[in-house]
């Protein structure tokens, strides 16, 4: 038991100096951050040096002297205390990924503005695009320049590509919004929906830059919108047809779409797919955090904010050419079913 106690001084001791250095040397550590971190670590010291201190707080809980019982109540409080400064961290990590997203979003922006002013189209076509430069120029040529009478705008958002995908853009005398590094696919659309509301556009048509969307189905995801039945039309290869280029993918769409549509109480075909068109007016009413999966995320958050939602049937091929982004089939699956998950706990 002295061993234990001796040990408990030192890693309390040690920990204590470490959260203070990075409280006030580093600068790592906010005040809350900070205040958790000392209390734990000087209570591990202080237990070590006066192992009966916390007597009284162990017998309320009927934690009793005897048959290690003090212990398994020091463990179990510890424990709690570990999970609170590790919910706090995730906290912190998520603010800090927040704030990193804000600050690539609004330097791209800042340099698309210099280059491109305001515009007064009424559709925006926004096109995530990470290296895609031998997809993207066929897509942006069969973008149409008028839908249904109204002016259409092609914005590609180059999410920090590697390869000539601003440069082929630009040469096709399109607009491209340039992040710095890759954020995701999500991420890369909300520059997109922020320009198109600084811009006073009405609506906002998203389609993957790989060609395995028909630009020239826009028309059947704006005429709802148009017509005044729908906020956000999303567009269903199950309603229409589609190119399976993975068996297992097949099924898991088909697995998230009964997933979401038991957590919304409303039938969805094609949770997974990002050709879709909505109401820009709407669009400040959705919190959309996800940098990845967004395409779940935009659907469930729209049904939970009153907007009414309608599936109309696309086309969907294989992409043109290259690999997917999507990663690992059973990590992107993962990652999919934890965000339609916290979408709609939140």
């Amino acid at each position: 038991m002295l061993e234990l106690r001796f040990f408990g001084v030192l890693f309390g001791l040690a920990a204590l100096a470490l959260v203070w250095v990075a409280r006030f040397r580093w600068q790592r550590l906010r005040n809350l951050e900070w205040l958790l971190g000392t209390v734990v670590a000087g209570s591990i010291a202080a237990l070590g040096l006066f192992p009966d201190a916390a007597d009284a707080v162990l017998a309320f809980f009927a934690f009793e002297k005897g048959g290690g019982q003090r212990i398994l109540g020091l463990l179990i409080f510890f424990v709690l205390a570990q999970y609170v400064l590790t919910f706090v961290a995730l906290a912190r990590n998520r603010r800090l990924e927040g704030e990193i997203d804000r600050l690539v979003r609004e330097l791209a922006k800042q340099d698309y503005r210099r280059k491109h002013g305001a515009h007064d189209a009424s559709i925006y076509v926004v096109i995530p695009a990470y290296n895609e430069a031998d997809n993207i120029e066929p897509v942006l040529a069969r973008v149409p320049h008028e839908v249904l009478g109204m002016r259409v705008r092609p914005l590609v958002v180059v999410d920090g590509a590697t390869d000539r995908t601003q440069q082929v853009v630009e040469r096709m005398n399109h607009a491209a919004v340039a992040y710095t590094v890759n954020r995701g696919g999500g991420a890369a659309l909300k520059a997109g929906y922020e320009i198109a509301l600084e811009d006073d556009a009405e609506i906002v048509v998203t389609l993957d830059a790989d060609g395995q969307h028909s630009p020239e189905e826009i028309e059947r995801l704006v005429k709802p919108i148009l017509d005044g039945t729908a906020d956000l039309v999303n567009g269903s290869r199950v309603l229409g047809t589609y190119e399976k280029d993975s068996q297992v993918r097949a099924a898991g769409v088909v697995l998230f779409n009964w997933l979401i549509s038991l957590l919304t109480l409303t039938r969805i075909t094609d949770c997974s797919n990002a050709f879709r068109a909505i109401r820009v007016s709407e669009l400040g009413k959705l919190k959309l955090r996800q940098s990845q999966f967004h395409s779940s995320e935009m659907l469930i958050e729209a049904l939970k904010r009153g907007l009414r939602v309608i599936e109309v049937p696309i086309t969907i091929t294989r992409r043109m050419s290259g690999e997917s982004k999507k990663g690992m089939t059973l990590t992107y699956g993962w990652g999919f079913a934890r965000a339609i998950v916290t979408t709609w706990l939140r």
